[in-house]
């Protein structure tokens, strides 16, 4: 039962974490593009989503670690799995240091919060910065779906 819960609730936090991140790289270059005061309610919102992404890629390691656990450790899961449990923490540190940071510089830029004596190549690096860290979690994302779901639903093809 227990299993099951956390299981649940992994896929929920990384659905939403995936569904957020997609407009994510957009937004940054609007961000810059617009300046003024709809720069700043769109860093505004961005922050926001950034911070909901923090709490989700947080969120789905521990409820994917707490389902490994509840799963059966180790000996219950093969390589496949294990590789995904590598490729998760890499995900949250993708999240926590890649994307936010990025995301913090910009805003900082374009609302004057000390960011912009940084200028603008340090402000398109960053939207940059969002944009690949966005890029790579998507990636990883999907790679750890495949590897999840490998031995359940696609291995008997194979």
């Amino acid at each position: 039962m227990i299993f099951s819960i956390l299981v649940t609730l992994h896929i929920i936090t990384a659905a939403a974490w995936f569904g957020l991140g997609l407009r994510l790289a957009g937004r940054a270059r609007t961000v810059l593009d617009q300046g003024g005061e709809a720069g700043i309610a769109l860093a505004n919102d961005g922050a926001s989503t950034v911070w909901q992404m923090n709490i989700f890629a947080v969120l789905t390691l521990v409820f994917s670690l707490g389902a490994f656990v509840a799963g059966g450790h180790f000996a219950a899961y093969g390589p496949l799995y294990h590789t995904s449990v590598t490729l998760i923490v890499l995900f949250a540190a993708d999240q926590l240091f890649v994307i936010r940071p990025g995301w913090n510089t910009l805003q900082a830029f374009v609302t004057g919060g000390g960011g912009a004596s940084l200028g603008a190549d340090a402000a398109d690096a960053a939207r940059k910065k969002v944009a690949i860290g966005t890029g790579v979690g998507h990636l990883l994302w999907v790679v750890m779906l495949v590897l999840m779901l490998w031995n359940r639903y696609l291995g008997v093809y194979v």
